[in-house]
């Protein structure tokens, strides 16, 4: 790199995007922190949209993951029933012979 282009580079101002992304990027932590650090990409660009900025979820995206905002997962479903230690299953009453000679003599489900 030269010299010259060097001291350039160093003396622009910054682009627009770069000033807009540091407003945007204010709104998101705002409405990160107001709502307690729920939303993700796509609640966070609805309530950008509600707020009046049109905003695609790329950027919004983008300007998360630079701030290091992530939207809280829902927690993974948890199984209700136990089995225990040795389960008993019902008998089985028909001796796995589901066919019939006539009707509403054997019914059966899962």
């Amino acid at each position: 790199v030269s010299t010259s282009g060097y001291y350039k580079w160093r003396g622009k101002s910054r682009s627009a995007r770069d000033l807009r992304d540091d407003e945007l990027t204010a709104l998101i932590e705002y409405h990160y922190e107001h709502l307690n650090g729920r939303p993700g990409v796509r609640r966070m660009r609805a309530e950008l949209a509600a707020g009046g900025h049109r905003v695609s979820h790329k950027r919004v995206w983008r300007l998360m993951k630079v701030a290091g905002l992530e939207g809280r997962h829902p927690k993974a479903w948890k199984r209700t029933t136990v089995a225990g230690d040795s389960p008993v299953g019902a008998p089985d009453l028909i001796g796995r012979d589901f066919t019939a000679a006539e009707a509403n003599t054997k019914w059966c489900g899962d």
